[in-house]
């Protein structure tokens, strides 16, 4: 596991690559949470019918929720939180460690600050880190 903080500046250039750029949305949405005018919560499960015939997932992808999710904190005022947790596919995670059930990372805005936090589960019990290792470098 590993944690880091941005604060001032390095907050609105992230918000922007990470709201308008392309470089997260290959992640999956695991949880997203926006406290701003009201409280908008998601599990980030798809709708099967918005799936393309022989497609498996149960996830909606963040390219997919980064246009809604940029709706929701627009604005003048800032959200009193903003939290999403992406996970790497499946396919992925594997490519990185062969034991790696899950390979996310949360990235939470609050009290002006955004904290990143990595993590991973595993398939079967180790007491290995190479997944933690391989996933935070």
């Amino acid at each position: 596991m590993y944690c880091f903080c941005l604060r001032g500046e390095q907050i609105k250039l992230f918000m922007n690559k990470f709201l308008k750029g392309e470089t997260f949305d290959g992640f999956l949405v695991k949880h997203m949470e926006v406290f701003s005018v009201a409280k908008f919560e998601t599990d980030g499960k798809i709708n099967p019918d918005y799936l393309k015939e022989g497609e498996v997932r149960t996830s909606c992808f963040w390219r997919e929720l980064r246009p809604i999710a940029f709706e929701l904190i627009k604005g003048k005022i800032k959200p009193k939180i903003f939290k999403t947790v992406l996970a790497l596919t499946e396919e992925k995670a594997e490519i990185l460690c062969e034991n790696a059930a899950s390979m996310h990372i949360t990235v939470m805005f609050e009290n002006d600050r955004i904290t990143f936090l990595t993590g991973t589960t595993q398939k079967n019990f180790s007491l290995s880190k190479d997944a933690d290792s391989d996933w935070d470098d």
